[in-house]
């Protein structure tokens, strides 16, 4: 049974963290078929949830009160199956807010849970910021303990071309529940709410050319005592946090030996790779 199904039959419920005028309405749509929970870092804990409606003038939603709850602590969000972080408290873009918002997701998530990221939110920065937040405080791989996927209106509209495989496989195996949960229509029957994802062959090829566009000029740019030390730091404090965005779809940790032989390979100074050498190891390829 998928977190859809269980949503149906009330065995699990969906919680809405950012409460703006536009994270209320999709949470009282949500309302009217599912169990819901409101959790926004601006409104005070135990706040009842008629004084919250009165609050901003939503007593019209009194009726709906049955299925709606405001969280309370912790353990109020770990009851949700699905989180949709629509990120916006206010009417303004604020990444501190929805940095705040994830991480609290992070540390709610059980094993099979899905994050629907809202509309609002950058496709780029979900890769490279949310999800090792969501990764971090849940102690879950995506793929391997929770799921996630994008608004379906932003599909078309933003660039997911340098988005790994990883999250453009992840989106595309629940956005059809995803779209019944939003009460959305899909477009056309050829499913034009998925994400294109690359072959493996092109997906390593991309991996190699952000290694010598992006990382190759960096690194030569360090000394060899700084050099050092970021390669001790790789491999003994998981350093590389920011080269997890680069990992192929089947691995589940960030792959410093891969790194480091890319490294080699596409011409990192002489005195550098002896520091690679000599401190793992490892032989060029």
């Amino acid at each position: 049974m998928n977190r859809y199904q269980e949503l149906s039959r009330k065995k699990t419920k969906i919680a809405v963290l950012g409460l703006n005028s536009e994270g209320l309405r999709y949470a009282f749509d949500f309302a009217t078929r599912f169990e819901t929970i409101l959790q926004d870092t601006v409104v005070a804990e135990n706040t009842p949830i008629t004084d919250f409606l009165i609050s901003r003038n939503l007593d019209s939603h009194k009726d709906r009160i049955q299925n709606l709850a405001l969280a309370q602590n912790a353990s109020d969000l770990r009851a949700a199956g699905v989180y949709y972080l629509n990120g916006l408290s206010g009417s303004i873009m604020d990444w501190d807010s929805i940095k705040a918002s994830a991480a609290i997701i992070g540390k709610s998530l059980n094993v099979g849970d899905w994050v629907i990221f809202g509309p609002h939110i950058d496709a780029d920065l979900a890769e490279v910021v949310l999800l090792e937040l969501l990764e971090k405080n849940s102690g879950l791989r995506l793929g391997q303990g929770f799921e996630i996927a994008f608004h379906p209106s932003i599909v078309e509209s933003h660039n997911f071309d340098n988005m790994g495989n990883e999250m453009k496989m992840s989106h595309n195996l629940i956005v059809n529940e995803v779209e019944r949960i939003l009460n959305l229509k899909r477009k056309d029957e050829f499913g034009t709410n998925l994400i294109n994802y690359q072959n493996m062959d092109t997906e390593l090829n991309r991996i190699k050319n952000k290694v010598r566009e992006l990382w190759i000029p960096m690194l030569n740019d360090m000394s060899r005592e700084t050099f050092g030390e970021f390669v001790e730091l790789s491999i003994n404090k998981g350093f590389l946090d920011a080269y997890s965005h680069l990992r192929l779809s089947t691995e589940t940790h960030v792959n410093w030996r891969r790194f480091f032989n890319l490294v080699l390979r596409f011409g990192v100074k002489k005195e550098l790779e002896e520091v690679i050498l000599f401190q793992n190891n490892l032989k060029a390829v």
